[in-house]
């Protein structure tokens, strides 16, 4: 962009020093954010040489340039796992943008949430100040969670500098289903029928029939779902002659198993709008909030569809640009979501309008007003027309 300085960065006394000049002359600085004019842009991805791989420990320390995909490829040559990386979901994210995110994991529906993959990290401050939090081991990283915190989604504290990562062996067998569902009573049932199972799949993945055509291309029927069990030989026996006893009562209809798509660059790079990791909803709830998200598009005219991790409740939203309602269709989604029980994540606000809102947003006030008081990292971007 015309008027945004580039400033390459690989080492954490550079970033200090970006910074510091930055508040003396009062300039933008902008990170995995699309930088505003007369701004500096920070590139990260040459910071990106794996520091410290234990194997024996399970354990390894990188900085925020290392990729993803780069990451788990070292761990499984070890016969270990990076979880939130152990697919192609979001390979082509580094680890200091997994982190900004706020640690996003398909399989979390099995392993757990993707921060409790993170042990501990160490940050700049735009104030050019540093810190580490957390530790090597669980024990080090009791009281105030402030690993956590700092790597909340989209907040805008600091920049992580190095990252301490939690690894896991490798299963020894993985299966991947790609079903076709016609309805979304179907796709309900199916789900918790999955869910009544005593061992939960390792990620469950749905795509309504937009998203499916979006994604994948050509035809596709009403409801798209892809799923992996994994395990020792013996689990992933017994559970597939369960599943195929669910697909046979839920009239799924199994075909080759497609890989699900890299989706890490879907939000910055496509011409539609992809809000992901937006609305948590009730399980008991999900068929009623599709129901009502049909009803906006017919009643705005806006096209597009549902997808994520649906056993999770988490919803993600795809829309196609250029209708002058999307403002108005997203507000009446969070309105919807909330309505039902569910909880909206905020993103749409801290990514594309003024920030958080409520009590969170004074805290956090608080906080930047102590770090950043002329405010100059990532400035919040015009809010989507």
């Amino acid at each position: 962009m015309q008027g945004v300085e580039k400033v390459t960065v690989v080492s954490s006394e550079q970033l200090q020093g970006v910074f510091r000049q930055a508040q003396t002359q009062r300039k933008s600085v902008y990170l995995y954010r699309k930088p505003a004019k007369g701004s500096i842009s920070l590139d990260l991805s040459g910071w990106n040489e794996i520091e410290v791989f234990d194997a024996n420990n399970l354990m390894a320390i990188v900085p925020p340039g290392t990729m993803l995909k780069d990451l788990n490829a070292a761990a499984a040559a070890r016969g270990l796992r990076f979880i939130p990386a152990d697919n192609p979901y979001l390979e082509n994210l580094t680890v200091g943008e997994w982190a900004y995110r706020g640690c996003p994991n398909l399989m979390s529906w099995k392993y757990g949430a993707g921060k409790h993959f993170l042990l501990g990290s160490s940050y700049v401050f735009p104030n050019g100040e540093s810190t580490a939090v957390g530790g090597k081991c669980i024990k080090n990283v009791s009281g105030y969670d402030f690993t956590r915190f700092l790597t909340g989604a989209y907040t805008d504290f600091a920049v992580g500098t190095q990252y301490i990562i939690k690894l896991m062996p490798q299963p020894v067998c993985r299966r991947i289903y790609d079903v076709n569902v016609g309805s979304m009573a179907a796709v309900v049932k199916l789900i918790g029928s999955l869910q009544a199972c005593p061992v939960p799949p390792a990620w469950l993945y749905w795509l309504d029939k937009a998203v499916a055509q979006r994604l994948f291309g050509g035809e596709q029927s009403e409801h798209r779902i892809l799923f992996e069990i994994d395990g020792n030989e013996a689990e992933v026996n017994a559970y597939e002659s369960a599943v195929k006893g669910i697909l046979n009562v839920c009239d799924a209809k199994e075909q080759y198993a497609a890989v699900l798509p890299d989706m890490s660059p879907l939000e910055n790079s496509a011409k539609e709008f992809w809000l992901q990791d937006e609305f948590k909803i009730p399980y008991s709830a999900i068929n009623k909030f599709s129901a009502k998200i049909s009803d906006l598009m017919i009643r705005t005219g806006c096209k597009g569809g549902l997808f994520g991790q649906l056993a999770d409740g988490k919803v993600n939203l795809y829309l196609e640009q250029g209708n002058s309602e999307t403002k108005n269709f997203i507000a009446a989604a969070h309105e919807a979501a909330l309505a039902l029980g569910g909880a909206v994540a905020g993103k749409y606000e801290r990514v594309y309008g003024g920030g958080c809102q409520g009590a969170l947003a004074m805290l956090e006030d608080a906080f930047k007003q102590r770090i950043d008081p002329a405010r100059i990292f990532n400035r919040p971007a015009e809010v989507i027309k």
